[in-house]
């Protein structure tokens, strides 16, 4: 019960300071409560999970006392409910722990903690149940009970599975409803630097007419870099068309990037080069998904059968690749971003915001571009009113 109160302090200390509160238990980038309790999946149907886990640890208790003290026709009825019950928090506690562990992409110490109470409550309940089961003369039949609470439990974690599971908000993202969704996040996003978005003349006049330009500095060989690219790519389909995404390839090998003093990523600098000439045809989006999708193979992969696949003219292809302007664009991406403070991949430029490593989850793009919009809606209007 002290641990659920105290993942409920958290939880509403982050809501109130919009994810500007730090607790005892931020530890690091993988190990932070207010990395989990700040983001969306720290509520269910309203409430903070903090306060379900209360909750349930109030009911343990009283079915406890209940059952130390009931009659004895009334003791395994008594020790079934506590046991489904212990049983329904195990399976909620590891739904939890995967959500974090393999979707947040961080732990929560304090929600460990109570993953390990959870654990001995059930094991001690089921010792319990079964001395309550042996010395019981009342022919209570507890195998209904059982199944029932069992079927309760997996219902309950297909509809958390489904409710926050869904990839985000399906329709329109406010900058007030990230507030309270993922105070966390606002805070972390609106703290990062604005700095003069590093696009060269190879694509200055794509930014026109778009409300939000992103530019993107990855490899084809880092597997962080293909996880942003496809959930960018995820939230940019639910968005209504304002927003564009400028590539530029920092390769993190040697041979063509002279911040890097390893050639861990062999092809990085081949496959760079060849997304380079698909894109001079107009056709880098297409080439970067199969380049992405197909990254483990990249080390032995066609990358001709690639561009045949993505509607190439195959003999343009060919000539751009063997020609030395498409690495010299490469190394001018290189260098560009070295100049904006790319130090790793993947770093995005959301409208000049630099944020490196990508969001952990595709909802946060949304949340960015919401972000975004409403600081351009608020420039926007600052300029309307200067005389």
């Amino acid at each position: 019960m002290i641990l659920g109160s105290v993942v409920l302090f958290i939880h509403q200390q982050l809501a109130a300071s919009q994810g500007a509160y730090t607790s005892f238990c931020d530890i690091s980038e993988g190990m932070s409560c207010d990395a989990v309790l700040g983001s969306t999946y720290s509520k269910f149907l309203g409430l903070p999970v903090g306060a379900w886990g209360l909750l349930a640890y109030v009911g343990t208790v009283g079915l406890t006392v209940y059952l130390m003290r009931a009659a004895a026709k009334d003791r395994l009825p008594a020790a079934t409910a506590l046991l489904a019950l212990t049983g329904a928090m195990l399976g909620v506690s590891l739904y939890f722990f995967v959500v974090s562990t393999f979707v947040i992409g961080v732990l929560c110490p304090m929600c460990l903690s109570m993953d390990a109470v959870n654990i001995a409550l059930f094991g001690g309940t089921l010792a319990l149940f079964r001395i309550v089961a042996a010395e019981d003369r009342s022919g209570f039949s507890t195998g209904r009970p059982l199944i029932a609470a069992a079927a309760a439990t997996a219902v309950g974690i297909l509809v958390l599975t489904v409710s926050q599971g869904s990839g985000g908000p399906s329709g329109p993202v406010t900058v007030e409803g990230i507030k309270s969704d993922d105070p966390r996040f606002y805070a972390f996003y609106v703290s990062q630097p604005v700095v003069d978005a590093p696009i060269d003349d190879r694509h200055r006049g794509q930014v026109d007419d778009a409300a939000i330009t992103i530019v993107e500095f990855s490899d084809y060989q880092c597997p962080y870099c293909r996880r942003a690219f496809l959930d960018l790519s995820a939230a940019i389909a639910q968005e209504p068309g304002d927003v564009q995404v400028i590539h530029r390839n920092f390769p993190l090998n040697a041979d063509c990037n002279p911040a890097i003093d390893s050639r861990n990523h062999a092809v990085a600098c081949e496959v760079a080069v060849a997304s380079e000439c698909a894109s001079r045809q107009g056709k880098g989006g297409a080439y970067s998904y199969l380049l992405f999708t197909n990254q483990d193979d990249l080390p032995t992969a066609d990358l001709e059968a690639f561009a045949k696949q993505a509607g190439l003219d195959v003999e343009a292809y060919r000539t751009c690749i063997e020609s030395p302007d498409a690495l010299a664009a490469v190394k001018k991406d290189v260098q560009d971003g070295l100049d904006a403070g790319v130090e790793s991949t993947p770093t995005l430029f959301i409208n000049g915001r630099r944020i490196k490593g990508g969001f952990s989850r595709p909802e946060q793009y949304r949340y960015a571009f919401a972000i975004e919009r409403d600081r351009g809606a608020g420039q926007a209007g600052t300029e309307a009113a200067t005389p």
